[in-house]
């Protein structure tokens, strides 16, 4: 047989087995498992059973069906990246603090006062941010960024001792954090023991003392009704809140072309959703949570204070982020004074 015959025949067979394949995925529904932390009345678990399954499935032509696990029915946050990874589940949610453990890509959001409100890390992060950091987390750690979006709005700092109006006022007392190497530093820089604890035990962490306090969104403190057990909220407003929801990226790209168009629109809609979803959620938890916990909101001259704290916070972590990164999102914003201190310290 001629060599150009046995190119012509192996290039029909493959040719072949390319739309066998297709007819596959045409005939067969592709089963897409999400496992996140978030709990169905979240802002996040809403997105998740409001936008993502129905969305996703409509958008694929009914071709995938989608099972939302949330509320840690199958996994923690950190567990529910580790599954994803091993091929367990097929899409992940996760926080911006707790995904330090894979990769310091999102360690830039925790940065505190980096931005100036909810609005405007929406905005910055819709132009252009999350794009942006989606491409670092495919080169770091190997995964496919669906949406990165709000959820609980700002951190503050929650404890079961004392009123708190300025950082020395956190004195020994064990503060729990993500694993995020940013808060980690920040609570200590405000002179609090900083202790990695998991979401899932930190109800009874309170209850039995081994953490004192944290470093949370009061939708957060609120949903997780953690104002049972704690007392005194100081509104410092610190890190903007921001979850990855993602897929493995050896996952993502054996995908067929008609999945990954419908995951991109699904993206778009979560992007552009979710915020007011967000907005509606710590409004409604906030409300929730008034008359059972102290708050506590610093004048300016203590709120200096804890700015000062989270200035050390930047310089204890510089490597973990891009400078020109951090520049770029003050600049936009129009934060001089804080661009000025950052470079004083050269944190920037």
């Amino acid at each position: 047989m001629k060599r150009r015959t046995i190119i012509s025949i192996a290039a029909v067979l493959v040719a072949g087995a390319a739309l066998a394949a297709q007819g596959a995925w045409a005939q067969e529904k592709l089963k897409l498992s999400v496992g996140s932390a978030a709990a169905p009345a979240w802002s996040l678990g809403k997105g998740l059973s409001t936008i993502l399954k129905p969305n996703l499935e409509k958008y694929s032509g009914n071709r995938i069906e989608v099972a939302v696990h949330g509320g840690g029915a199958l996994c923690s946050e950190h567990t529910c990246v580790e599954q994803m990874k091993l091929g367990q589940i097929d899409i992940a949610t996760v926080s911006s603090g707790n995904i330090g453990a894979f990769g310091t890509t999102y360690d830039i959001i925790n940065l505190p006062y980096l931005f100036k409100d909810a609005a405007t890390a929406n905005k910055i992060t819709n132009e252009w941010l999350a794009k942006e950091l989606a491409q670092r987390a495919e080169k770091e750690m190997k995964v496919h960024v669906i949406a990165l979006v709000p959820v609980g709005g700002f951190r503050n700092i929650v404890n079961t001792q004392r009123e708190a109006r300025v950082p020395g006022d956190l004195k020994g007392l064990k503060i729990r954090v993500t694993k995020s190497p940013t808060e980690f530093n920040l609570v200590k820089a405000w002179g609090a023991v900083a202790v990695p604890y998991d979401w899932a035990q930190l109800y009874e962490g309170l209850q039995s003392g081994v953490v004192q306090g944290m470093y949370l969104q009061d939708a957060f403190t609120s949903a997780g009704k953690f104002f049972e057990v704690v007392k005194f909220v100081t509104e410092v407003n610190g890190a903007y809140s921001a979850h990855p929801i993602m897929m493995d990226l050896a996952r993502y790209q054996k995908l067929p072309q008609f999945a990954k168009d419908a995951l991109a629109k699904v993206g778009a809609d979560l992007a552009n959703d979710m915020y007011a979803l967000d907005v509606e959620w710590v409004i409604t938890a906030s409300q929730a949570m008034k008359g059972k916990v102290k708050s506590y909101s610093p004048s300016p001259a203590e709120l200096a204070q804890w700015h000062k704290g989270a200035k050390d916070a930047w310089v204890a972590v510089k490597g973990t982020y891009e400078p020109k990164l951090a520049l770029r999102i003050l600049e936009e914003q129009g934060q001089k004074a804080l661009i000025a201190d950052l470079k004083a310290a050269k944190a920037l």
